[in-house]
């Protein structure tokens, strides 16, 4: 592995903190405590209602609880478990209470431990919760019981912070700034919190009631208890919240926050089979981030010369299937705030800035001897925005909107002669969103995506309806979605519908869903969504039993088992594609390791229809059987290790088919500080079968005319896929972390036979044998530093290096290949320091 380059930066950066350091009056920790009662048993009726109390003094967020006034507050009584014992009171006591003034709300919460020398305290970065015991403050300001904000603090005073919805779950993305500080005492550990009103959303009304929980994690006994009791056979987290009352008179205060940006970035590319084998190159820039209080529940942020080079790398695969490769989003401002954005699934925020429209007809359109030079790999984004917020009657409305610039690229001809093409068109995108909350936490959404390109470019339209309804007891769900596409071409409109229909039981043990969903052949969102593939019906049903107690004899705490059955079919035609079925079981034992175990057939003939790459045809597949499992050890153990395997095998005709994958992970903790993960996945295919080419041809039919067809060409294959990884974490305190990540993809095909595929989707021999054989290796890795040195502010230094190759002479083995990716492959190396400074104007008034 090659040396990283290490450099020093020295930066000095003073700034005031939201933390309030004003005089105030003390009593100790036994005395604010000392009327509290023992909790030796659960009440028979919970009263989950919490008053918060207004304040004038100043309190100072310091982990100690030591101001008068927090013994005037209400206290919580005990929190109930949601694991590993459902129902029952938490082995530990905890104590929280709520006070607010005119500028955020204050949570205190005393949380008693008898051996507090146990209490698990591993530092990580912001929003990540690795082996530690957590606290966490829950609201849902507008008793919606569909949308709230988490607050997450641990003994390291490590902050975590999500919204979550119903629907889509946690979004950890989001981040706000707030303030919270932490102390471990002979008595447990204790948790201050401040959470100003810039940083959450509430309705314009006198008087605040909000949906409220508190949750905890002891983790060495891998407990997780709620204030207000989540019943884990009962569908839906914040439909279960307790009340936080009598807050009143407060205002939402102007919002604008700026955070302006400065980057350095150094690139060395190195080809050594260049006649230059190294270039260097520089760059300075910046940019400027900005969220504007539009009212007091709707803001508006804007992203002005976006800059994303602290971005994670993405995962390079072989992709040798007929569908497109999907990447993760790993930029901040599309990951930040887009729950509205991803209902039903039309958006895919990687289409903006991704890749240039017209690239690929422009390089097929060269001429012999013409190369094309000076272009970027992706469009060049010039700003983008998003409106998003939710009224007092719990209206959602959200506004996104993009611009990339023109792409050109410089095309020069066997003479030296050179032209500018446009590889990509000017571009607009916008994505508008109305979402309305309903009566028993159902609701209904409406969405459209747009797509503008200048001049003859194609145009493209998405409008989706998606709806949940709920009955009063939130024991039964009736869900769907439907959209309407429209591409308008040069010289034709394109239009396309999809359909989706579930029917669900959502409470109890015994739980059930079945749906229905179409795509028409001509229904195509992926101008600004991502659709594998249209023309399809699929019908599924499941089934599945939830153990949420302890059973056999207390050996597992939880598990199930579950059925499913499905089939597919084409759209056009109603043609049969397949039938499948599977089983699956699970459990966690009383010693925290987790297994599963699965099975699933295609029981009948299988029919491809995309896989030949020519409309209209197919290739057949015989039945198939997996069988796989997964097992991991407890995770609260210095060392770690898990695996998972599943293998294919196919029936009648393809007997010597087969398939095998298997992955092992290994986690080794060598303090709270520092700690190293690795994988290693294996795959290997024989007998896989896969398009390999096409020829059009011309034949004389039995009435004498001249007729066109297309010959398709299949190739059974041997692959060999091998991906290893390594993460390596170090926190130096709570707010600066160092992270790594290396990974080395290596595919490898081999070609034993090919075959032409007939119009009834067998094979039959064929003279074709042209080369197909390939190597793909993909090897990159991230270092990245960063310190949150003040509020909302980092320092990121980034160290980022890929190299990646495809060979159609395969090296045995996957050593051989190792060592000729770093002999013979160009190589991209690249630092970047940037550093980010978040101004408030509540705070810089105050």
């Amino acid at each position: 592995m090659k040396n990283f380059l290490i450099v020093a930066c020295c930066l000095f950066i003073s700034t005031a903190t939201l933390a309030r350091n004003q005089h105030c009056y003390f009593v100790s920790q036994e005395e604010k405590f000392a009327e509290l009662p023992s909790s030796s048993e659960l009440p028979a009726q919970r009263d989950t209602v919490l008053s918060a109390l207004r304040i004038t003094d100043n309190i100072r967020v310091d982990g100690n609880l030591d101001e008068a006034i927090w013994s005037q507050a209400e206290k919580t009584v005990d929190f109930i478990e949601r694991r590993p014992n459902p129902g029952t009171k938490s082995s530990q006591s905890s104590r929280v209470s709520v006070l607010y003034d005119d500028s955020g709300v204050y949570v205190g919460a005393m949380l008693y431990d008898e051996n507090p020398d146990s209490i698990l305290n591993e530092l990580t970065e912001r929003d990540e919760l690795g082996n530690t015991d957590f606290f966490g403050f829950i609201i849902d300001t507008y008793q919606s019981g569909l949308n709230g904000f988490e607050f997450l603090v641990t003994p390291g005073n490590v902050q975590f912070d999500a919204t979550t919805s119903e629907d889509r779950g946690e979004d950890t993305n989001w981040d706000a700034v707030w303030s919270s500080s932490t102390s471990i005492t002979d008595e447990g550990w204790v948790v201050e919190m401040f959470i100003p009103y810039s940083a959450i959303r509430f309705p314009k009304t006198s008087e605040q009631t909000w949906g409220l929980n508190f949750v905890r994690k002891i983790q060495r006994e891998q407990e997780q208890s709620f204030w207000s009791e989540i019943r884990p056979d009962v569908d839906g987290f914040l439909t279960q919240a307790g009340q936080l009352t009598d807050i009143v008179n407060i205002k939402a205060p102007f919002r604008l926050q700026l955070t302006p940006f400065v980057t350095a970035i150094g690139v060395k590319q190195t080809n050594p089979a260049a006649e230059t084998t190294k270039e260097y190159g520089t760059s300075l820039g910046g940019g400027l981030d900005l969220k504007l209080g539009l009212s007091d529940a709707f803001t508006l942020d804007m992203t002005v010369i976006p800059d994303f080079s602290e971005a994670r790398s993405d995962d390079n695969i072989l992709n040798l299937g007929p569908f497109e490769q999907r990447f993760d989003e790993q930029r901040a401002f599309f990951t930040e705030g887009t729950e509205l954005f991803n209902k039903g699934g039309f958006f895919y925020s990687r289409r903006v800035g991704g890749r240039n429209y017209k690239l690929g007809s422009v390089r097929r359109g060269l001429a012999e001897g013409e190369e094309l030079s000076d272009f970027s790999s992706k469009a060049q984004l010039v700003n983008a925005t998003k409106i998003s917020g939710r009224t007092a009657k719990g209206t959602g409305i959200g506004f996104f909107n993009a611009i990339e610039k023109t792409g050109t690229a410089t095309v020069t001809d066997a003479d030296g002669n050179t032209r500018e093409e446009v590889i990509h068109p000017f571009t607009n995108y916008n994505v508008a969103v109305i979402d309305q909350n309903l009566p028993n936490n159902s609701s209904v959404t409406l969405i459209n995506t747009n797509v503008m390109r200048e001049g003859a470019a194609t145009d493209a339209n998405v409008t989706g309806l998606v709806f949940n309804l709920r009955n009063k007891a939130n024991s039964y769900s009736l869900g769907g979605s439907g959209g309407y596409s429209q591409r308008f071409m040069a010289d034709d409109t394109e239009r396309g519908h999809r359909l989706n229909l579930t029917l669900a039981e959502i409470t109890g043990n015994w739980q059930f869903r079945i749906s229905y969903s179409e795509e028409s052949d001509t229904y195509n969102p992926n101008d600004l969504g991502l659709l594998f593939n249209n023309n399809e019906r699929n019908f599924w049903g499941r089934i599945n039993y939830n153990k949420f107690e302890p059973f056999l004899n207390g050996f597992f705490l939880n598990g199930g088992a579950g059925m499913w059955l499905g089939q597919d079919r084409l759209y056009r035609d109603n043609k049969y594609v397949g039938d499948n079925v599977e089983f699956w079981v699970y459990g966690q034992t009383k010693h925290f390791w987790n297994v599963n175990f699965w099975t699933d057939h295609d029981y009948s003939n299988w029919y491809d229809y995309f896989e030949p790459r020519v409309e209209g045809r197919y290739v057949r597949i015989n039945p198939r059987s997996n069988v796989g499992g997964w097992i991991g050890s407890d995770n609260r153990k210095k060392l770690r290790v898990s695996a998972n395997f599943n293998t294919d095998r196919y029936w009648g005709d393809e007997a010597e088919r087969r398939e095998f994958r298997y992955n092992l992970n290994l986690r080794y903790r060598f303090s709270n500080r520092f700690s190293l993960s690795s994988y290693a996945f294996r795959g290997n295919s024989h007998g896989d079968l896969g398009y390999v080419n096409r020829e059009d041809r011309s034949y004389t039919g039995e009435d004498g005319l001249e007729y066109e067809a297309t010959d398709v060409f299949m190739g059974r294959r041997t692959r060999r896929v091998m991906e290893v990884g390594l993460d390596g974490k170090y926190s130096f305190t709570a707010n600066m972390t160092l992270n790594l990540r290396v990974r080395h993809y290596w595919d490898r095909v081999n070609y034993d036979s090919f075959h032409l595929l007939n119009e009834d989707g067998n094979l039959s021999d064929t003279d074709y044998n042209d080369h197909h054989d390939l190597d793909f290796d993909a090897f990159n890795v991230d270092l990245i530093y960063r310190w949150r040195f003040a509020p909302g502010s980092d320092i990121l230094l980034v160290y980022k290096s890929n190299v990646s190759v495809a060979d159609q002479d395969p090296q045995r083995g996957y050593f051989n290949n190792w060592r000729k990716l770093w002999r013979n492959s160009p190589t991209n190396d690249n630092l970047s320091l940037k550093v980010i400074y978040w101004l408030d104007y509540a705070s810089i008034v105050k």
